[in-house]
């Protein structure tokens, strides 16, 4: 992997995530995690790539996210009930984001579909490239990094040459929000349209330094 620049530690975090987007040479979305770095193979699922750049690049933090037993990594609803579970005032390593607005490159976005069924999807998770743009009519449209079964609006997956159709990639999402600014529903794909369920929004903070007596 490249050397990370100096950033805030949500933005080297989302710089290597970038970094993978930019420079992968393989990827397809599935649930038996693939990744060689050093051949540019990234053959996983949505937390299977958000989980991989967390250990790699902010293994502290990654240890926090609550996992199943029989699983590899924390699924996708575990980082949504995790989110969930903080405010925006929790300290120790991460923090919640209530309103859409205030996210930023590098923050994750978690959403937890209403059955956790054994094998299959639990939601998904992803990590915000930059800050959402907003229409003025309550719909934002946010970039994003992380793996998919299908493309978003305007992404780097597709059918075109030197394209992969699924795995690993960069597009955009549309979110809608309630009154107050909070995230409801979104727009995965330009196949389908909004989808509303429970969505949180989780941002890492520097651990607190350990002092020596």
């Amino acid at each position: 992997m490249a050397p990370i620049p100096r950033l805030s530690l949500p933005g080297q975090v989302a710089w290597q995530a970038e970094f993978i987007v930019n420079n992968l040479q393989q990827t397809d979305y599935q649930f038996s995690e693939k990744i060689d770095v050093d051949r540019g193979i990234y053959d996983c699922d949505c937390n299977g790539f958000v989980g991989f750049v967390l250990e790699r690049f902010a293994p502290d933090h990654y240890l926090m996210i609550p996992k199943e037993a029989d699983q590899p990594r924390p699924r996708a609803f575990k980082y949504y009930r995790f989110f969930n579970s903080l405010t925006p005032e929790s300290s120790g390593g991460w923090h919640q984001i209530d309103f859409l607005q205030d996210a930023r490159r590098g923050d994750i976005i978690a959403w937890q579909l209403p059955d956790i069924v054994i094998g299959q999807n639990t939601g998904h998770v992803l990590w915000a490239a930059e800050t959402p743009a907003a229409d003025g009519s309550g719909t934002f449209t946010l970039r994003v990094y992380d793996s998919a079964a299908e493309p978003h609006f305007d992404d780097t997956r597709g059918t075109g040459e030197g394209q992969f159709g699924t795995g690993v990639g960069s597009g955009f999402i549309n979110f809608q929000v309630d009154d107050a600014g909070r995230p409801t529903a979104f727009q995965f794909a330009p196949s389908g349209g909004f989808t509303t369920l429970p969505i949180a929004i989780g941002r890492l903070e520097p651990l607190p330094a350990i002092t020596q007596s």
